[in-house]
This record gives structure tokens, sequence and C-alpha cells, in this order.
């Protein structure tokens, strides 16, 4: 078999997300013998590793299954399954993540077509998108070339290699992806956005205490500034802010210390209050919005916190 394309997944703990990655792979319109897929499982405890076992064996998709005995990062699960492929494409995908069928073949036809970096549209999975009326529910939505997300991505294994994959030095599952595309793309690859290749993407629908545990994982973001500092005015909001509520939350979070000295204070509040409720709500609905207010104040000013610390552990500062 001399596949042209080889999807590269790690996966950790997500034993019941497995089966429905691969029908959406043995799904696709590319010809089964034209694609191959390489899971890594990345040090799994839970039924993974009996999963793959069986969906191995059954599949009709041509599955090799690696393993870590012990988890390392999201950065070495994908270098452990990208460098056990053997196309000269390499396609990124999640454990979380459903392909639709046309997915391998737009993203090849982009490559073939001399795009660099082929990064693919991103969206909910359409039977769970109710699930995002739920206050601090999360996804991920891709509409451009920006983070280079590694749940819908195409790279030359050559470029792969000449950069030297993923930087395992990233603790956390955030900002890998980023660097690594930075990285190439400085290389001279040009990054191109397909919207023909798409994938759907999870939603989580975790409460406030979810959504806080989730942002600590974010700490590396400053470390992808530091490495690439030129991408600062790409990546961040006004050059310093992760998110575009960050400078509002610290206005509100200074007219809060001030109003005990001057009521009029609280008018720095204002702009917070409009993007929570009017720009980028938590939430449908006119009055569960405001309801969540005080909980999404909290929420950006933990996420703010976050980034101070991971500026002071990278020295780059990020808001």
């Amino acid at each position: 078999m001399n596949p042209r394309v080889s999807v590269a997944v790690s996966t950790y703990q997500r034993a019941n997300r497995l089966p429905s990655l691969l029908a959406a792979l043995a799904a696709q319109t590319l010809p089964l013998d034209e694609f191959e897929v390489v899971i890594a499982d990345n040090g799994s405890t839970d039924d993974s590793a009996e999963v793959l076992a069986e969906l191995a064996a059954s599949s009709p998709v041509a599955l090799r299954v690696v393993r870590a005995e012990v988890n390392r990062g999201p950065s070495a699960g994908r270098n452990l399954a990208w460098r056990a492929t053997t196309a000269p494409v390499v396609a990124f995908t999640d454990d979380d993540c459903e392909p639709t069928p046309s997915w391998l073949a737009a993203g090849l036809a982009a490559v073939d077509g001399g795009a660099g970096i082929a990064v693919g549209r991103t969206m909910p999975i359409p039977s769970q998108r109710h699930l995002l009326d739920r206050p601090f529910a999360r996804s991920v939505d891709v509409a451009k070339v920006r983070f280079f997300e590694t749940c819908n991505v195409f790279y030359r294994r050559a470029d792969l290699d000449a950069a030297g994959g993923f930087d395992e030095a990233f603790a956390t599952p955030a900002g890998e992806d980023t660097d690594l595309g930075l990285r190439v793309k400085a290389s001279g690859a040009t990054p191109a956005f397909v919207p023909d290749a798409v994938v759907h993407h999870d939603v989580r629908a975790g409460g406030w205490a979810d959504a806080v545990q989730e942002t600590l994982r974010w700490v590396d973001i400053p470390r992808v500034i530091r490495q690439h500092p030129d991408a600062r005015l790409e990546l961040l909001h006004g050059k310093w802010f992760w998110k575009r509520s960050h400078p509002w939350v610290l206005l509100a979070t200074l007219g809060l210390l001030l109003s005990g000295r001057t009521p009029f204070a609280l008018v720095l509040v204002a702009p917070w209050v409009h993007h929570r409720t009017r720009v980028v709500p938590l939430c449908p609905g006119p009055r569960r919005r405001w309801l969540v207010l005080p909980l999404g104040f909290a929420l950006d000013l933990v996420e703010v916190g976050v980034m101070v610390r991971g500026s002071y552990r990278h020295r780059a500062l990020v808001l």
C-alpha cells in the first residue's frame, strides 16, 4: 500500500469517542486504499487500548495503533503518531472530532494544488449544537488560518521532518499546534484555508468549573509569543490580549476598585457589560445572559490570571 495521505491522531482517555472518529474516516470519499490512519494511544488508562484493537480488526480503514506507556503531553503523542505514518502528506485531526466525507479529498487537493499548510473548516457537531445554548459550553470553530489547530490541518511530511515536529517543551495541550504552524510557515510553506475540508468538533457542555479547569491549560500561550514575537498582531487582540473580553474586564475591575472613592468609576464597567451581553454573550436569551454575568466576570478574570502566570513563566507579556 502506498497511501497518498496519512491521518495522524493522538488520543488520551477518550475510548467513547474513537468509534465515531473511525466511522467518519471510513466514510471518506477518498478511496480507502489511498489513505492510512495512525492513532497514538498517549498513555490512556481507560478502555482505549481494547477499543482500538477492536477497531483495527473490524474497520475497513487501514488503521495502525502505536502506544506510549506514559502520557507526555499532546506534542509527544502527535509526534509519535505522524512519525509512524508513511504518506507524503499528513492530515491531523483529534479524537473528539468527526471529519465529513470529503475532508481528506478536499485537503489533499489543496496541498496538491500548492498549499504548504492546508487549514480546514471546523465547526461543532451539528447534533450537538443545542448544547452551545448552555452557559460556558465550549467547542471549536475555525473559519480562517490563524492558530493552525490540529483538529483539522494538513502538512507535507517533508516539512514536518524539517521542522522536527511538535515542540515537546509545551507542557499543556495549548499552543503547540500554533507554534508548529508558524515554524513551518516561516520556512517558506504557504498556508491556505480550505472551506470544503470540514471537520465537526465535539461540544463540551460542562459548567463554570469545567470552563475554569480548561482555562488553566492555556498557560503556555505566552510561550508561543516568546517564540514568535512577530506574530503578536496576528494572534492577539490589540497586540497584548488573548481574548477580546480581557481589556474590558481589566477596565471593569479598575472601575469596581475605584467605586468606593467615587461612584462615577462604575462607568468603567459598562464596556465589559456591553461586550458580554451584546458582542460576545455567554449564552443566548436576554435574561439568561444577564444572570450569568457574575460568573462570566469571574471566568474572564481567571483567564487573565492564567495569562499573567504564563507571561511570568515564559517572559512574554500576554493578558
